[in-house]
């Protein structure tokens, strides 16, 4: 259970009252019925919505239930701001790490990493698992009738654990996007006629007001127990018209006639001011130059208001309604007054360090200079949350570029960053040169440099890129767009890449380990899981190199929309989608990168999109000539001559395009060119690509021996990357770069063998021609049918069954009487009825384009369905795997039977299942005894031992895994752990009446010795 006594401190400049439960009225009338109505409904059901009209008494209905549950109660308080998402986020995490540690700036870190705020909504959610607490959100109203507020929360909600509750209050009811996001049958609701007063309560409620001489009977009858209604006699008001549960609002005509047309001038003066703020107190109240404020409120303090007062009585909080109705009083206020009192309280919240909503406040003022100072200290957190369009109104707001605070500068800067606009920060940076303080600018804040020098090389300008260098920090920033450009020019290359923080400049990294040929270094989730949003566009990149084109595809459409970076996702993207068989969504996705990059004036993108344009012409066969026109503009560009990749990759295409007019001399000199500035910058993703191209130039020249030589650096980086997709790709079109390595081989089985063979076994390219809903099957640990991340309930358990059966069966299909004995092993007129019934409910959940069929007796399962169940996709990846090497075939191996824990439907026992168990648990049995000495052979001792106890666990008679065991104990200088292996062999054969063998003990000698 959470430990109450566990907290975080508070996030810096967050305004604490609004995440803590409320003071309740000091006269309290105590309604049993609705805390243990709320209370039960909080334990039944996720989400509890309590709606209805200003006054109903929401907030201390919940007050009172909430106080005697059993579990924590983090409370936030929205107001106005609260719809810019990232600001909600910022709040919602604060509330919820008072209880929960794990939430502690899980969203805030997510959005300064660039993940979008409905996918941090959804981190944050995911950091409370394991914790038991329910979320109160008042006030929800404030975000308005729709927005990216909204959108964020219904993410947030969507993702919560089934341990955590939340209570939504709100004058109105929730958007319809936010109750998509909803299970139905987990959400419940409180209205208006569940709070309304009965008239035992309203009797009581009067007399705690020492009000005897209403009849509570008529009051709840004129109110329809509308408790501010009640308590305040509005409906006496001649404003007032009888209405039912409080649908009208007459609380203004009766504030205005009834409560400050009572008071004195000056007391109610003092509360048409003091509205401006949240929270009065006697200090607050002073600040904003109100005469005697103590003797005002104690005045105030006597007269009963809709307003509640702390325990001490020195802190009053206005009912929403009353200050709603004196903050329009206080805007028939002449100008000067105004601007005076919202000076006055933008220089209070300053002076309390809420400088977000002091900028706010002193901006309405026209106080810019002081707004520009207040705002210098909270901007680069506005940025980081991606509320990007408070920022830019605060920076117009502010004035042009010029001398200002560091931090607006790189406010500015980062900005351009994120909009993926590097001629936007390029011309601040030129301003700021222009005034004379870009060198000081670039010593006094590393990240403006670091963000000067990526905007100036993306736009083309690398000798203004090397002066901000010169001149800057050399720290993990700066080192990691240094990195990242490395790619492009060579005087920026360093061998060494900088750390991962999982902050943005994360993304220059993964550019460039990508183009290095870095593959199986971009999956970063285990190390920062707010990193993954950058890695995701570069790890659909190394999937679709090694292969993996489905997955590539799938990760390409659940994680679109959500990543931040567009301009790396064009990068990527086209070449997969050629590879799925889609080649005029390919050249789309170039064409909208390069006038992306031309609208943004990052020149070096442009020059790489329109490269790739070129690639894609090229394998699709597409007009040689248009291609060779779009090669010779961009040999023509300066900016070639100083960018490496680019220089080669042209080359490279342009030696290609040649290659195939039969101009092989002029097609050598250009491949020659490519494969030197590749392996001379270390670039490797296209060195297979080249390579190949080259042997055939070579060839073609009668260079045979330079022809195996290039032949061999393509396997060679092939190899390094831990996949021959790429490889396989190009000999498709040059097999006899193939067959003349093979025929030049001495020994029958070496590495270009086993890539003849797989050659000859290609010709299964996966085609997508249009988009299909994702099914898939879990059924290791649970059993459950998921469609387009939905999860199906079905009322039928069988229908999962069927579908997990006719998924085992080949081809996917079965005759009626054999899954009727499979499923319930017999055939009467019960069971063919169940049967019927199965097969339709489990045809509502899926697509209708993917329903099984039943034709002629015989059910057939959608081959799309059937690839999207779990053990079918873990034996297609063992099967992937099987064709990996090295430590890329352990990391594969690893990975797919982390994925695939769990016994295979573990709520089933029909003989169907428990032969399907068995085989499935042998081929991962087998898997990890591969693994294991896989892990042996690179000398991961530590591993093969954790692998052989996870087979032995899962086979205990696998005696080859005891023997791997034994040989990664004596690596490790673990005698006893040699010993240990044998006898736990020993064991487990004796209960089969069997012993160890020749071979196993003979392991033990030579291991003793």
């Amino acid at each position: 259970m959470d430990d109450p006594r566990q907290t975080v401190p508070h996030a810096v400049g967050l305004i604490q009252h609004k995440i803590s439960v409320p003071d309740v009225p000091e006269r309290l009338v105590p309604r049993p019925r609705i805390a243990t109505a709320l209370d039960a409904l909080i334990e039944r059901r996720q989400v509890v919505l309590v709606l209805a009209t200003a006054g109903a008494g929401k907030t201390t209905a919940i007050t009172q239930a909430t106080a005697h549950l059993p579990h924590p109660v983090a409370w936030l308080s929205v107001d106005g701001t609260d719809a810019r998402p990232g600001r909600l986020l910022a709040y919602l995490e604060d509330a919820l790490a008072q209880h929960a540690p794990a939430a502690h700036q899980v969203a805030t870190r997510a959005l300064r990493a660039g993940i979008q705020h409905t996918e941090s909504a959804g981190l944050l959610a995911d950091s409370l698992r394991g914790h038991t607490l329910v979320l109160v959100l008042d006030n929800l109203e404030r975000l308005g009738v729709a927005g990216e507020g909204w959108e964020a929360l219904g993410s947030f909600l969507h993702y919560l654990p089934r341990t955590v509750r939340a209570v939504l209050v709100s004058r109105r009811d929730i958007p319809p996007t936010v109750h998509r996001q909803l299970d139905p049958t987990s959400v419940a609701s409180l209205r208006e006629e569940d709070l309304a007063f009965t008239v035992e309560e309203a009797a009581e409620a009067l007399r705690l007001n020492d009000n005897t001489t209403i009849d509570p009977a008529k009051a709840v009858s004129a109110t329809g127990g509308w408790v501010t209604g009640v308590l305040f006699e509005a409906w006496r008001s001649q404003e007032h018209t009888t209405v039912v549960g409080g649908e009208a609002d007459p609380l203004h005509g009766y504030i205005s006639s009834r409560i400050l047309a009572e008071l004195p001038d000056t007391d109610r003066d003092f509360l048409v001011t003091a509205a401006v703020l949240d929270e009065v107190t006697a200090e607050r109240a002073r600040a904003l130059g109100l005469a005697a404020p103590a003797r005002r409120m104690r005045s105030l303090r006597s007269v009963r208001l809709p307003v509640v007062w702390s325990g001490d009585g020195r802190t009053m909080r206005f009912h929403p309604r009353l200050r709603e109705f004196l903050l329009e009083q206080l805007g028939l206020r002449d100008d000067e007054e105004l601007r005076r009192i919202r000076l006055a309280h933008g220089r209070l919240l300053a002076g309390e360090g809420h400088d977000e909503e002091a900028t706010e406040v002193l901006l309405q003022a026209g106080e810019v200079a002081e707004a520009r100072v207040c705002g210098a200290r909270v901007i680069r957190r506005v940025i980081e949350r991606l509320d990007l369009p408070v920022a830019e109104r605060w920076l117009d707001a502010f004035g042009p570029v010029g001398p200002e605070p560091h931090e607006l500068t790189t406010a500015r800067l980062m900005l351009a960053w994120a909009r993926d606009n590097p001629r936007e920060g390029a011309a601040i940076a030129d301003a700021l040169l222009e005034s004379g303080v870009r060198d000081e600018v670039v010593e006094a804040s590393e990240r403006a440099a670091a963000l000067m020098i990526y905007c100036y090389a993306q736009c083309g300008r690398p000798a203004d890129a090397e002066e901000i260098l010169r001149l800057a920090d050399p720290g993990g920033e700066v080192a990691a767009v240094r990195y990242g450009l490395g790619t492009i020019y060579p005087s920026y290359r360093t061998d060494t890449p900088p750390e991962l923080t999982g902050g943005p400049f994360d993304a220059a990294v993964l550019v460039a380990k990508y183009w290095f040929g870095h593959l199986t270094d971009l999956d970063i989730s285990l190390q920062s899981h707010w990193g993954t949003s950058l890695a995701t566009p570069w790890q659909i990149g190394a999937l679709r190199a090694q292969g993996h084109t489905r997955r590539a595809l799938e990760l390409y459409e659940r994680t679109r929309d959500s990543v931040s970076n567009s301009l790396s996702l064009h990068a990527v993207v086209p070449e997969l989608l050629l590879d799925a068989g889609r080649p005029a969504e390919a050249i789309a996705a170039l064409e909208e990168g390069r006038k992306l990059a031309r609208d943004t004036g990052a020149h070096a993108w442009y020059i790489g999109f329109t490269e790739g344009l070129v690639k894609l012409r090229i394998v699709d066969r597409r007009d040689a000539a248009a291609s060779m026109g779009l090669l010779d503009d961009l040999e023509n560009d300066p900016l070639i001559e100083h960018a490496l990749q680019l220089r080669a990759k042209a080359r490279a295409w342009r030696g290609w395009l040649l290659l195939r007019s039969g101009a092989d001399a002029d097609a050598l000199d250009c491949l020659r060119e490519a494969a030197s500035l590749l392996k001379a910058g270390g670039l490797f993703l296209e060195l297979p690509i080249v390579g190949v191209l080259l042997a055939e130039a070579e060839w073609r020249s009668g260079h045979e021996d330079t022809a195996d030589r290039a032949a061999d650096l393509a396997l060679e980086t092939s190899t390094r990357q831990g996949s021959h997709h790429v490889l396989l790709k190009i000999l498709t079109e040059f097999p006899a770069v193939a067959s003349r390595r093979i025929d030049a081989e001495a020994e029958a089985d070496t590495p270009w063998h086993a890539v003849g063979r797989a050659l000859a076994a290609q010709g299964s390219n996966i085609k997508v021609t249009a988009r299909m809903p994702t099914v898939t099957v879990s059924e290791f640990g649970r059993h459950a049918l998921i469609v387009d991340g939905v999860e199906a309930r079905l009322r039928i358990s069988k229908s999962l069954e069927l579908l997990s059966y006719l998924g085992s069966r080949p081809g996917h299909t079965a005759d009626r009487p054999r899954v009727l004995e499979a499923l319930f092993a017999r055939d009467d007129r019960s069971t063919r009825a169940y049967l019927r019934q199965a097969v339709h409910q489990l045809n509502l959940a899926l697509p209708p384009q993917l329903r099984l069929t039943v034709e002629r007796n015989r059910l057939s399962l959608a081959d799309e369905v059937a690839q999207g169940c779990q053990s079918l996709l873990m034996e297609t990846d063992l099967a992937h795997a099987h064709r990996l090497t090295g430590q890329a075939r352990l990391s594969a191996t690893e990975a797919l039977l982390a994925r695939n824990e769990g016994d295979y439907l573990p709520d089933r026992t029909s003989q169907w299942v428990e032969e399907r168990r068995r085989v499935l648990s042998q081929q991962t049995a087998d898997a990890l005894s591969s693994a294991a000495d896989l892990a042996l052979q690179l000398h991961r001792y530590g591993d093969a031992v954790r692998l052989c106890e996870q087979a032995t666990a899962s086979d205990s008679l696998r005696e080859v895994a005891w023997r791997v065991r034994m040989r990664a104990a004596n690596a490790l200088g673990d005698d006893d752990g040699v010993l240990t292996a044998y006898q736990g062999c020993e064991t487990a054969l004796a209960r089969i009446d069997a012993t160890p063998s020749r071979s196993t003990r003979k392991l033990l000698d030579q291991l003793q010795r």
